[in-house]
């Protein structure tokens, strides 16, 4: 779907990963509403008799007002008679322009939802984001669509910083995007929570830029980093009171985005005073 976000809105010379190339369509986002840690191709074999009895009745029927009860939705099918792409029968890109997503009666979730993947992907430049999609050139459907099948999804989430300038290293060294996570195999370690601990890596990228890049080294040097931090005095301080009530809550300190998210998610900090949380940056920059 060029042009256009699975949610509606459209881009500007960019590719979507919503719907990068024509025969990779995601629909990890559909229905609106879904059980918590779902996954499609859990259920790949009832729910593809489903999409394929969707894409008969909407060809049959045409589109009609019919709001949605549960966890199915009856403008979720295949979208070309091959079935190979699947997505919504309703979406602007299907209809001359027309979104008609509100014949559901969740017109609005529907133009809202996009993965945090998806927002990062968004945010590469053109370059990146050709580089990155060769990992998942060839997937089904179901398996492209797989929050655990598609490596895009967890690679996506070490954001715009990091990807940047894994790709500038690759591209410096003639490696490919497969060649890439053979060497640096941190991007698709699962131990690795991306957005708790980018901010590390990101701080030594940018060292690394300055000092040279020593490619076996990173991750650890990232444990190492990460272990003084956790043992700084500012950090022992603010995890003592991190769920104080009357505190700020730390994605609203006005810090940089990946720090709070460190904090919060990596560790499991609720709240903190702005006067604790800047010291334990500073604390984080002193020791690189």
């Amino acid at each position: 779907m060029p042009g256009y976000l699975t949610n509606g809105a459209k881009t500007v010379n960019s590719l979507s990963l919503c719907a990068p190339e024509p025969e990779l369509s995601c629909f990890g986002c559909c229905p609106p509403i879904r059980p918590a840690h779902y996954n499609p191709l859990d259920y790949a074999g009832s729910l593809r008799r489903e999409y394929i009895e969707n894409r008969s009745r909407y060809v049959l029927e045409g589109p009609r007002h019919h709001p949605i009860v549960g966890f199915s939705c009856w403008a979720l099918g295949y979208l070309d008679a091959r079935g190979r792409t699947i997505g919504c029968l309703l979406h602007p890109y299907r209809n001359q322009g027309e979104d008609l997503r509100h014949l559901i009666d969740y017109g609005d979730k529907c133009r809202r939802e996009q993965c945090e993947s998806t927002r990062v992907f968004s945010l590469l430049s053109p370059d990146g984001q050709r580089f990155w999609l060769p990992l998942v050139r060839g997937l089904s459907a179901f398996y492209y669509s797989s929050p655990k099948a598609n490596p895009l999804f967890h690679v996506m989430l070490w954001g715009r910083e990091v990807l940047e300038c894994m790709r500038a290293l690759a591209e410096g060294r003639g490696w490919s995007v497969t060649e890439l996570l053979w060497l640096e195999p941190f991007l698709t370690d699962h131990t690795w929570a991306p957005k708790a601990h980018r901010y590390l890596f990101r701080l030594l990228l940018e060292t690394c830029q300055s000092t040279g890049y020593g490619n076996s080294t990173l991750p650890g040097r990232c444990r190492t980093l990460l272990d003084s931090f956790l043992k700084s005095p500012e950090v022992q301080r603010g995890s003592r009171v991190h769920d104080e009530i009357g505190l700020p809550f730390v994605h609203t300190l006005g810090l940089d985005p990946d720090f709070q998210n460190l904090l919060r998610l990596g560790l499991g900090w609720k709240r903190s005073a702005p006067e604790v949380a800047e010291r334990a940056h500073r604390d984080l920059l002193d020791l690189l």
